[in-house]
């Protein structure tokens, strides 16, 4: 008993004082857990108001369907950017709107303004929450469900390019020129910022487990740790280029493709120093990617590499089956297990260890370029339609194209004038003829031009004695001793020359000074900012109907020369806005305008205007034509024709 009373006081003695210390102990662990909720709650609090002063306002619409409308699109669709399988098709998307494919490369439709695309120019594809999400050139981001199309645009930023699109951890990581970088969960966009302020000029996007690459045009590349701590590497961490074009993770090993060559590092998480070292030399390297266990390479025309080796990695050629001459734009896409080239001419994908063409479509009737810069119609409703770079295409009003015209002194088209014997072209070599077989005959300063750069032309009964060239130096004309100019020397406000016409016995020019009026080889007036309510001096596009003349300006819209010999101007109905070159035109019934937002169009009986966007392949109208049936608007995205009937009903 005495034991047992014994052994109890030393166990009360024993746990009086260990009590007390696991009390403290206990205080201790309770007061450290309070510290570190509460840190975490000041953390979780700060990382919610950062992301909540991060969100992007934002604004999302259902694009309206019009191919129930009187209204044709002719685009060129061979110059495809990117490649995604999605709800058991092939979707493409390239700068004359989305292809959707069967499997064996089969077109199964082509998807236009007409079917709710916001313009032409696509970007960039991923899937993400069961929709096929879509890059644009300038109107930010489009969800497709395969049926629909929904746009969303960014309500706080005035660049909308999505450049590059990664669905990653739930998110869609977007990838902008000018927004930055952007992260949407599908229902709040937040812009990601590395510690030095926002992301620019974001043309690539890669992930792996634990992190984010962000590849710029001219920033070189950043990469995000899963901490959110940013590392920045450049030409001085030893990148041959600070244009990223492509990443490719292999083991420990990291390899960066520029638009110089490749770079390879083993040690990314060192921002110091020169942690990379140059794999390979290869200037207008345009990809770098990885498929199964080949890393492909591909240069701006189309000239594909594979990495061969692991200690001194060499470049071998890579077979590419069917490619074009003039290939460009070249990029590889490595995804669902395929990989694509896209370029240029099309789509062609890997079998084995070659590349061969996918699509199958004949462009032989579609435009040659989407840069519809030059329109016109001639005698026997054969459409001309020049282009920025690549010469002439000849359709019949259906759409078939009957032939293409280019070469070095019409390659660059400015202006086209239809006449009963003759098609003129004025372009940046020169000025060139075609009679009814399509034969050229080219004028140029060896004959006695100011200069080979054409802006306009017009011909009057004559062709030997009233054909007068708007050129860079002046105005070049014809008379029956040969060719005359006129410059500032002789009153023209400008030696710079856009536009000419025929109007009421006078010649009007519209120069990058002002408005002059010609009579018997004379500047008889000039009308300018300085003498009259002109706006802008720099004169576009003219156009006259009846006893009205109609005058567009860079930047200050329409005006209109009254028979007071006044000016009007219809900046408080329109607003002011650049008419593009030549870009206007009259049916008798209404003035058609083309600018960089849309065409405006005015009913010459109600005088009422009205502004002509979704209906267009792009809204930089770059020229206009028309016939008895159709008006024709030359795009930056393609070719539209639209019925006359649907002006009357959109009044």
């Amino acid at each position: 008993m005495r034991l047992n009373i014994s052994r109890n006081n030393r166990l009360l003695s024993s746990l009086a004082f260990i009590c007390p210390t696991l009390l403290l102990l206990g205080g201790a662990a309770f007061s450290f857990f309070q510290i570190r909720n509460a840190a975490d709650s000041k953390l979780a609090a700060a990382r919610a108001r950062s992301e909540r002063e991060n969100d992007i306002p934002f604004t999302k619409t259902a694009r309206s369907n019009l191919t129930d409308q009187p209204i044709q699109i002719w685009q060129n669709t061979q110059n495809v950017r990117d490649v995604r399988r999605f709800n058991g098709f092939i979707y493409a998307a390239t700068d004359g709107g989305l292809l959707q494919f069967s499997e064996d490369g089969k077109t199964v439709r082509h998807f236009t303004v007409l079917d709710g695309l916001t313009e032409s120019d696509l970007t960039c594809l991923a899937v993400f929450n069961e929709r096929l999400f879509i890059g644009t050139n300038s109107t930010g981001l489009l969800a497709f469900d395969g049926e629909r199309f929904e746009n969303y645009l960014w309500r706080d930023r005035e660049a909308k390019t999505v450049s590059a699109l990664l669905p990653a951890d739930g998110r869609l990581l977007i990838g902008t020129f000018g927004c930055g970088l952007i992260e949407f969960d599908g229902s709040r966009f937040v812009e990601k910022t590395s510690e030095s302020g926002r992301l620019a000029k974001i043309i690539f996007l890669a992930k792996d487990k634990q992190q984010l690459f962000v590849g710029t045009f001219d920033d070189g590349l950043w990469v995000e740790e899963a901490g959110g701590s940013w590392r920045h590497f450049t030409t001085a961490s030893g990148l041959l280029s600070n244009r990223i074009v492509g990443i490719v993770t292999n083991g420990a090993d990291v390899l960066v493709g520029t638009d110089l060559g490749i770079s390879e590092t083993n040690q990314i998480e060192q921002p110091d120093g020169k942690p990379f070292h140059t794999v390979a030399g290869l200037p207008t390297l345009s990809s770098l990617v990885k498929t199964g266990d080949a890393i492909l390479a591909v240069k701006n025309d189309g000239e594909v590499f594979t990495l061969v080796g692991e200690k001194t990695p060499t470049l071998s050629p890579v077979s590419v089956i069917g490619t074009a001459p003039e290939l460009t734009d070249a990029r590889l896409i490595s995804a669902e297990n395929d990989c694509w080239l896209v370029n240029s001419s099309g789509i062609f994908r890997r079998w084995q260890h070659s590349f061969a063409r996918f699509n199958l479509a004949n462009a032989d009737n579609q435009p040659t370029s989407n840069a519809i810069s030059a329109l016109a119609v001639d005698e026997s409703g054969k459409i001309w339609a020049g282009t920025f770079r690549r010469g002439i295409d000849i359709f019949e009003r259906q759409g078939r194209r009957l032939a293409h015209l280019e070469s070095e002194a019409t390659r660059e088209i400015n202006f086209i004038r239809t006449g009963k014997d003759f098609v003129w072209a004025a372009t940046n070599g020169g000025a060139t003829r075609f009679d009814h077989s399509f034969h050229p005959q080219n004028l140029t300063k060896n004959d006695g031009l100011l200069s080979n750069a054409v802006n306009h032309l017009s011909v009057g009964d004559n062709e030997k004695t009233d054909l007068y060239l708007a050129t860079s130096r002046g105005l070049s004309f014809q008379t029956g001793n040969g060719w005359r100019a006129l410059t500032t020397v002789n009153g023209l406000p400008n030696n710079s020359i856009f536009t000419t016409l025929f109007y009421q016995n006078s010649l009007f020019v519209g120069t990058l000074g002002g408005l002059a009026e010609i009579q018997n080889g004379r500047v008889v007036r000039t009308i300018t900012d300085a003498n009259s309510k002109l706006s802008h001096n720099w004169i576009t596009s003219l156009c006259a109907t009846d006893e009205r003349l109609f005058i567009g300006t860079y930047g200050g819209g329409v005006f209109e020369l009254t028979k007071s010999g006044e000016l009007r101007s219809f900046a408080p109905e329109t607003g002011r806005f650049i008419v593009n070159p030549n870009a206007m035109l009259t049916d008798g019934a209404r003035l058609y305008v083309g600018t960089l937002s849309g065409a405006w169009i005015l009913d010459l009986t109600t005088q009422k205007w009205l502004h002509l966007t979704d209906e267009l392949p792009s809204q930089t109208v770059l020229s206009l034509s028309g016939d008895g049936e159709n008006i024709y608007f030359g795009t930056t995205g393609g070719l539209a024709a639209i019925n006359k009937k649907y002006f009357q009903s959109s009044k």
